[in-house]
């Protein structure tokens, strides 16, 4: 994928959400960190895209992870966008830009990926493996089907969503993204 086809699919994806798209330069620069990143750690630049989508809308917003210590709710660290990636300690936020933050998700997506591609010690293989299991899915281990929402946005960027095997298993807010990116993409081919 090229600079440019990326940059075409981030700024697409980022007008969906009610608000402004990004204008060209941003996508641009995107379009350059996702793909440097996703070269280095050989992942999909365009799952990548689709992490930051359900993650973070594709916003650079932080969200707050808090922990009750005691009897008073402390702020401990945050989900750092862009990707969503949980970053403990709020003193170490601040070392992490846009590049880094795209950085570690690669990095964590290849080590699942490799993970996922290797047996058990024992020679025994992963149970997951014979299910229609996705490394993706290590992002956020606790929701079920955190696979298939992120891999639906994946596809309707692609431009291949096929409703009927996904619909099912989609929640209301990503069946309504992947609906957006349809619509989206419908208009740029008439």
């Amino acid at each position: 994928m090229t600079v440019e086809a990326l940059s075409a699919v981030l700024c697409l994806a980022s007008g969906v959400f009610g608000r402004p798209a990004w204008d060209l330069d941003k996508c641009d620069e995107r379009a350059a960190v996702v793909l440097a990143a996703a070269a280095r750690h050989g992942v999909d630049p365009l799952l990548m895209v689709a992490l930051d989508v359900h993650e973070c809308e594709l916003r650079d917003k932080d969200a707050s992870v808090y922990k009750t210590i005691g009897d008073r709710r402390r702020l401990v660290g945050y989900d750092a966008c862009p990707m969503g990636v949980r970053i403990m300690g709020v003193d170490r936020r601040g070392s992490y830009d846009v590049a880094a933050l795209y950085e570690l998700a690669a990095a964590r997506l290849e080590r699942w990926r490799n993970w996922c591609g290797r047996g058990h010690p024992g020679g025994r293989y992963h149970a997951h493996l014979l299910s229609r299991h996705h490394y993706v899915a290590h992002y956020n281990q606790g929701n079920p089907t955190y696979s298939n929402q992120v891999l639906a946005i994946r596809d309707a960027l692609r431009g291949r969503f096929d409703e009927a095997e996904s619909r099912s298993s989609l929640t209301p807010r990503t069946s309504d993204i992947v609906q957006r990116y349809q619509k989206i993409l419908r208009r740029r081919r008439s």
